[in-house]
């Protein structure tokens, strides 16, 4: 079982300090104490049994001690000269001090993961050639056409659950960035309105409409005939604002 393990799990220290010291990797470096129980048969190669018991116990496991998946044991010290026995138990009790390099994921945490499998709905991903991650196309926009096997994608933790003896991690995938299809346009509050020459004739058309149901209303009456005149002269006045008008927007500025 330790040498399946090792196959997989199997990081360099370069490699597992670059990870500890990315705080977006979701990996972490704990130091502290734990409490072991090895056999009489290490005792013919203490330093190599002691490291295939690590690998076979701890490494690839969830170890509630440092409440994370063990990727890798560094630096490990065997704490005191002696170790406990027992009278009916051949096993010995050591207590060892290592540094341990623990996957905790965090719901949120953008991660990279390679592509392993596609399917119609969904696709996976494995993250530190160990944890499998299940992607959901949820986003008409996303189809498993632009992904390919052995692709490097990135994408978001959702939700996850790496107690159980399968570790569970869900994703979300995250596209590349694109311009956005709305685009907001702002106007500057000092601009002054142009075609103020479009709003003066308007306003004379305004006030001919204004004067010609009067026009029509007052010339049956004979006995009004100056102010009839007056309106008559009124209108003809207008009409030659516009005609103004109209012949300074024609003339080339």
């Amino acid at each position: 079982m330790a040498k399946i393990l090792q196959k997989y799990i199997k990081f360099s220290t370069s490699e597992l300090e670059e990870y500890a010291a990315n705080p977006e990797s979701c990996v972490r470096c704990v130091k502290t104490d734990l409490h072991l129980g090895m056999g009489a048969y290490g005792m013919a190669n203490f330093k190599h049994a002691l490291h295939e018991l690590l690998v076979r116990t701890k490494v690839g496991i969830y170890d509630a001690n440092v409440n994370g998946i063990v990727l890798g044991i560094k630096n490990i010290k065997v704490l005191g000269q002696t170790a406990a026995l027992r009278a009916d138990d051949p096993i010995m009790h050591l207590l060892i001090n290592a540094d341990f390099y623990v996957f905790r994921p965090v719901a949120g945490a953008v991660l990279h993961g390679v592509v392993r499998h596609i399917s119609k709905h969904q696709i996976s991903v494995i993250i530190y050639r160990v944890f499998n991650t299940t992607i959901r196309f949820t986003n008409k926009k996303q189809s498993r056409e632009g992904i390919v096997m052995d692709q490097e994608i990135k994408f978001r933790i959702k939700d996850f659950n790496i107690a159980n003896v399968m570790p569970f991690i869900e994703g979300e995938l995250l596209l590349e960035e694109t311009d956005p299809l709305n685009k907001t346009i702002k106007f500057e509050e000092d601009e002054e309105p142009e075609h103020t020459e479009t709003h003066v004739e308007l306003d004379a058309l305004v006030e001919l409409i204004k004067m010609e149901p009067s026009i029509e209303v007052d010339t049956p009456a004979p006995k009004k005939k100056a102010q009839k005149r007056k309106q008559t002269a009124e209108a003809d006045k207008v009409v030659e604002k516009l005609k103004k008008i109209k012949k300074i927007k024609s003339e080339p500025v």
